[in-house]
């Protein structure tokens, strides 16, 4: 018998009844999705029910809020609304940051790839700039996106597409009023409808990265939703989210990185169900998501508020989706449990903990992307979730600050509670003990060593986590 084979036989052997029943299913749709574009039909939308009695799930602000809070951006921090629009015209220009890299390039080079589109200055949503690798136009699932020799970094080509360049450009647009960011906005949308065929494409190999995009899409449909001139775009939109969200129910990471990529999705299914009744399926998107999110902040996360990757960056990472499914949740009046807002509030305590002496530093694994903004990857946007949580639950936090970020969740409530000069570093800081994770935090104050240091403690003094999850 061949190695291969005898692996994943091996594999196999290893599966419950349900792992096979689920596979197997992923593995048939794969095939159809394919059977159905060879012979021309065309996917990547799905039509929305007619039935318009439906109420309309609620979402961080009410519709047409957008220019309003972006009035507030705009003066009470002038400078992060500057920084905006400066973002949105290096977008128009097609040059983007991500990842840490400034000034990327996605232009498409000349080729048939060109040639389908008819314009030279369209972006190529295939590439990795940095290595200059093209990942090619197959069947996602038949992409060996991990191979760097044929494909480059995935990772880069992955940040571009998750498309939360286009919340940019729908900001700088309520900040300016200046339709060419519109403009730019809806012209790359279509680029990429028309660039990213289903199935075809690295774009459509990971679960992740079609709940970001589709989140992604989520804000500008409701940044955009005042805006008359807006509603064509937006009724194109729609069909295609409920695509996105009958892909990510259909390969759900259950059996594949069943971490933050299954938080992830179930936050992109939750938004999804929630706030859009008349997709097909909505029903039950919201309740498995919100099943997914419960379930998982009690798996992931160790009984002392740290998540089970001991990273700061994964630890936040995690808390953003559970904070945003928190907030969607209480503005559609649903039930929320009491244990939830426990590891809510456990896991804000570790991020106040860190942030004694200043800036938490990050530690351990870094994804480099973030929620809603990949800018907020820097060290001074860790404290980021505390800011949420102080205005979600009217708590006193150390290291809130006002943030861009909290304006657009909160609006004015944001600027009442927050809205303040920051304080000096706490006088008298103190060592927090973290048992479960084996770990303790010791802040210190020194011009050249970092504010705390995450120290590991003996193994046999660290309790036992039973629910610790495999990475």
């Amino acid at each position: 018998m061949a190695p291969g084979s005898q692996s994943k036989l091996t594999r196999l052997s290893r599966m419950d009844w349900e792992e096979i029943r689920v596979r197997t299913g992923q593995e048939l749709h794969k095939r159809q999705d394919l059977l159905l574009h060879r012979i021309g039909l065309r996917q990547g939308a799905v039509r929305l029910k007619t039935d318009s009695s439906l109420p309309q799930g609620q979402f961080f602000f009410p519709p047409g809020a957008g220019l309003e809070l972006a009035a507030l951006v705009q003066q009470h921090l002038p400078s992060e609304a500057a920084q905006i629009v400066r973002e949105a015209d290096e977008i128009c220009g097609h040059r983007f940051r991500l990842l840490g890299y400034t000034n990327l390039d996605f232009a498409l080079t000349r080729g048939p790839a060109v040639a389908s589109t008819g314009n030279w200055k369209d972006i190529d949503w295939h590439l990795d700039p940095v290595h200059g690798k093209r990942a090619p136009l197959e069947p996602w699932f038949k992409i060996p996106f991990l191979d760097f020799a044929a494909i480059g970094d995935h990772k880069v080509t992955w940040e571009l597409n998750r498309h939360q360049h286009f919340v940019t450009l729908a900001k700088a647009f309520l900040l300016t009023k200046d339709q060419k960011y519109l403009h730019e906005l809806i012209a790359q949308w279509h680029s990429w409808i028309q660039a990213n065929p289903y199935p075809l494409g690295i774009n459509w190999a990971s679960s992740l990265e079609a709940a970001f995009r589709g989140l992604s899409w989520i804000w500008i449909d409701q940044l955009l939703s005042g805006e008359p001139q807006c509603a064509e775009f937006r009724g194109e939109l729609a069909p295609a989210l409920a695509f996105h969200g009958r892909y990510i129910e259909r390969y759900l990471s259950t059996y594949f990185s069943p971490n933050t990529h299954l938080l992830g999705e179930a936050v992109a299914l939750f938004f999804l169900g929630t706030l859009y009744p008349r997709m097909p399926g909505a029903a039950n998107w919201k309740t498995t998501g919100w099943c997914i999110i419960l379930r998982e902040s009690e798996r992931q996360v160790r009984g002392d508020g740290v998540y089970f990757e001991q990273s700061l960056y994964y630890h936040v990472y995690a808390l953003d989706f559970f904070l945003y499914a928190r907030l969607l949740a209480y503005q559609n009046e649903m039930e929320i449990p009491a244990s939830y807002d426990a590891v809510l509030g456990k896991m804000l305590d570790v991020v106040e903990a860190l942030a004694q002496a200043g800036p938490a530093e990050g530690f351990g694994d870094d994804d480099g992307g973030r929620l809603w903004n990949p800018r907020r990857n820097r060290v001074e946007h860790m404290t980021d979730p505390v800011a949420i949580g102080a205005v979600m639950y009217s708590r006193p936090f150390h290291a809130s600050r006002l943030t861009e970020e909290a304006i657009w969740l909160f609006g004015s409530r944001a600027i009442q509670q927050l809205a303040r000069a920051p304080s000096a570093a706490k006088e008298a800081l103190q060592s927090v003990a973290f048992p479960r994770a084996a770990s303790t935090c010791s802040p210190i104050r020194s011009p050249i060593l970092k504010p705390w240091l995450w120290m590991p403690v003996r193994k046999e003094w660290a309790a036992p986590d039973t629910a610790m999850p495999t990475p």
